[in-house]
């Protein structure tokens, strides 16, 4: 294979999976990205050592943490399955990978990483923090209560406030009402679902990772539906990426407790710095939670997941400006 750039990283060694492996459907491309990391191989050497083994022991076993274990066993999902036991095994393709890994001492794995930015990896750990919401994203039930959490702090605020959810922005209306506030809230949600699903559909064709599953003009549309076949996590994914845009009707609530009066305003929008500013922070905090949802979801590489995210922003900023002026 001659030197490729994939990503982030230079792919230089001479290195090839064998028409077995590519057979299965996973070309090589695909295959060196979900082994690129130490992590993600030591998992499929341990699970193929061990034939089964459970989440804890498999952590305690690599020693690191429920956060990083979930992230590296998503991006090894067509490597890596659970029995009824919710043990974790190998699949028919996982058993060729090991296989493969455990024959070809030859190969240095260690070139595929020399193009990687120290720099680049520090800021995706410190700013997209995928370990820090992927159990809510595994566990159904941690999800679940997470995401009803969510739904419910977010709420409360805004009607304590009267303020209305719009995107990522945070409207303070006269004429408030909670049948308004209600269709903005679903309508925000499912926006953003339909808007993060589509947007990682349309990147993962280009980028020549189309499932077997989503075939053709259909299988787009079914699965920009069903976020790419993982809609239980995305609905934990937006009511948790929402969340923080409660820091402004709290922020409002302190200032209106402490007659400081950053908060009142006539307008729609708020025209004080200081709310500006706590607007900005809430929608700082919302993309970098939305960033790394998505690259943990969607499986794809962060700075593409943080540039979605961040493109839902301007969309706010233009519907900002559609009801305000409609208003």
């Amino acid at each position: 294979m001659s030197a490729r750039n994939n990503g982030n990283y230079s792919v230089g060694c001479e290195w090839s999976v064998g028409a077995t492996i590519l057979a299965e459907g996973i070309d090589e491309r695909e295959l060196l990205w979900m082994l690129r990391h130490r992590i993600r191989r030591k998992i499929i050497e341990a699970i193929g050592d061990s034939g089964k083994i459970g989440a804890v022991a498999l952590r305690e076993r690599l020693g690191i943490s429920t956060g990083s274990l979930y992230y590296n066993l998503r991006q090894l999902r067509d490597l890596v399955a659970q029995d009824d036991k919710r043990n974790y095994v190998l699949t028919k393709l996982g058993e060729q990978v090991y296989r493969y890994l455990k024959t070809r001492e030859d190969v240095s794995f260690e070139e595929m990483e020399v193009g990687r930015s120290r720099m680049l990896e520090l800021v995706s750990q410190l700013f997209i923090p995928t370990w820090l919401i992927s159990p809510s994203m595994e566990r159904v039930r941690f999800g679940v209560l997470t995401a009803a959490l969510s739904v419910a702090v977010l709420s409360a605020l805004l009607i304590n406030g009267k303020f209305v959810l719009i995107f990522l922005h945070v409207y303070k209306f006269r004429n408030f009402s909670m049948d308004y506030f209600a269709v903005w809230m679903a309508a925000s949600a499912l926006l953003t679902y339909s808007y993060f699903s589509l947007l990682s559909e349309v990147y993962e064709r280009f980028s020549g990772r189309k499932s077997e599953r989503f075939k053709g003009f259909r299988g787009f549309i079914a699965s920009v539906l069903l976020f790419g076949g993982q809609w239980r996590q995305a609905l934990t994914l937006i009511p948790l990426g929402l969340l923080p845009m409660s820091i402004y009707p709290t922020a409002a609530f302190v200032d209106r407790v402490l007659r400081l009066g950053q908060f009142e305003s006539t307008f729609p929008l708020p025209n004080s710095v200081t709310a500006n500013l706590v607007l900005v922070a809430s929608q700082v905090i919302s993309f970098l939670v939305f960033a790394a949802g998505l690259s943990y979801v969607r499986r794809i590489r962060w700075h593409v997941a943080a540039l979605i995210s961040f493109s839902l922003i301007y969309l706010s900023i233009i519907v900002s400006y559609l009801v305000t002026s409609s208003g």
